[in-house]
């Protein structure tokens, strides 16, 4: 009897706190909900009756799970939650710069987790310190970081300024994990990178995603300006968007005057953003666009369709036309919630349908590699595939089964940050926008 008073009482401080945090109409409708009282009631008997002793840290991690799972249950694909070490540093990449060793990961197991290391940054710590790309973390500051996911090592690889860090990498052809100890600098994320081909520019922007996207991109026109360029290749692909304002001032470096993009709410459709008047670039240009082309750089390429101002070249866009509003929690997190859906100039509507180009042509530049796998050889039996004339050769293993992947080929890196590397032999896609520019 003792125990369900007491259950009863800490139920009654939940449902307080309930109150407290909501509106009452919406705290109403929660506690008159049966699932909202199990929550509270799941919390508070696991509390009180779990077999083990319960940390704070634990019950914190209980509490976040329910956070997760509620997102989760939506089924939305651009909504999500951010525990708070991983949205301090969604506010770094935000702000466009960050303190941290000068390096890009990128998860060295299929599950997203390790980090392995794609590229050094020239004059920073990671490649003073003799870093190289193809290295794989195995230990941040003595901890096995090899099945964290990708991002909480990034958080315990940045830090503040001029402190230390300690990295344990394994590098191919060594037989010894290497160690290097680095002191964390300013590090800018440099989103925009150029060439020059001819007379014509090239413009490739990687992301929307920080604050630093409009005069990234102001300074590297004038550079080309400066140059003698008198066309331009504006390059969005496998640029996954970011920031709608961002979206705004780079259409706007284009385009004299009318409406960028409207936006749609549960009651209301609007114009968002407008033209400025103030461009950057009058000539000619075109934009290329692949299938990883989304959200920010789906607006900026269906507005400068919309007005015929430059030719769309490439493959259809992703499709992401929605915008998501980030609310600070109490815990630190953030949720990223999906608020409303973004139009054209034309008002035509870029979710599930993309940006349909111009010219259709084919990303040719990182074909996917050939792979196979079976089973039912005889055990260390070879086996020879041939395709296209290219001939194969694998072994059974002691079950009979067999595999082949095709070596990817890399990407090639610049030597600068903001130099961009063309490959007009492989890239299909500015080839055919050279082309158009030189009719």
């Amino acid at each position: 009897m003792k125990r369900r008073a007491w259950f009863m009482v800490g139920l009654g401080a939940l449902l307080a706190l309930v109150y407290a945090q909501l509106p009452r109409p919406q705290a109403e409708t929660f506690l008159q909900n049966p699932n909202g009282q199990a929550l509270l009631e799941v919390y508070q008997r696991i509390q009180q009756d779990y077999l083990e002793p319960l940390s704070k840290e634990k019950l914190d991690k209980l509490l976040e799970g329910a956070i997760g799972g509620m997102v989760q249950a939506l089924e939305d694909p651009f909504t999500s939650y951010s525990p708070p070490q991983r949205s301090a540093l969604r506010q770094e990449d935000l702000r466009g710069e960050f303190f941290g060793i000068g390096a890009t990961l990128s998860a060295a197991n299929p599950d997203g987790t390790g980090a392995k290391i794609e590229g050094v940054m020239k004059g920073l710590p990671a490649q003073r310190a003799g870093l190289r790309a193809g290295d794989v973390i195995l230990e941040v500051d003595g901890e096995d970081v090899t099945k964290l996911p990708l991002l909480d090592i990034v958080a315990k690889i940045r830090g503040r300024e001029g402190t230390k860090v300690t990295l344990k990498v394994r590098r191919e052809g060594v037989p010894a994990p290497l160690v290097f100890e680095l002191v964390r600098e300013r590090v800018e994320i440099i989103s925009v990178s150029t060439a020059k081909v001819g007379d014509v520019g090239y413009v490739a922007l990687e992301t929307f995603a920080n604050f630093k996207v409009e005069d990234q991109l102001k300074r590297a026109i004038e550079e080309l300006k400066a140059q003698g360029v008198k066309k331009l290749i504006f390059d969005l692909r496998d640029n996954g968007g970011g920031l709608l304002d961002q979206g705004c001032a780079v259409a706007s470096a284009f385009l004299k005057e009318g409406p960028i993009v409207y936006t749609r709410t549960k009651n209301l459709t609007r114009v968002w953003c407008e033209a400025t008047g103030r461009t950057l670039w009058d000539g000619p240009m075109v934009v290329l666009v692949n299938g990883n082309t989304a959200s920010a750089s789906e607006i900026v390429a269906g507005a400068l369709q919309d007005y015929g101002r430059a030719k769309v070249i490439g493959e259809k866009t992703f499709g992401k036309g929605v915008g998501q509003t980030p609310y600070t929690l109490a815990n630190g997190g953030e949720l990223t919630l999906v608020t409303f859906e973004w139009l054209t100039p034309k008002r035509r509507s870029i979710n599930k349908e993309g940006i349909t180009p111009d010219i259709a042509v084919k990303d040719t530049r990182f074909p996917t590699p050939f792979s196979l796998q079976g089973a039912g050889a005889p055990p260390g039996a070879e086996i020879a595939v041939t395709l296209n004339g290219k001939t194969v050769k694998v072994k059974a293993d002691a079950e009979g089964k067999f595999s082949y992947a095709e070596p990817q080929r890399q990407r090639p890196l610049p030597e600068d940050r903001g130099q961009a590397v063309l490959d007009l032999e492989n890239d299909a896609i500015l080839k055919r926008a050279l082309e158009e520019l030189n009719r």
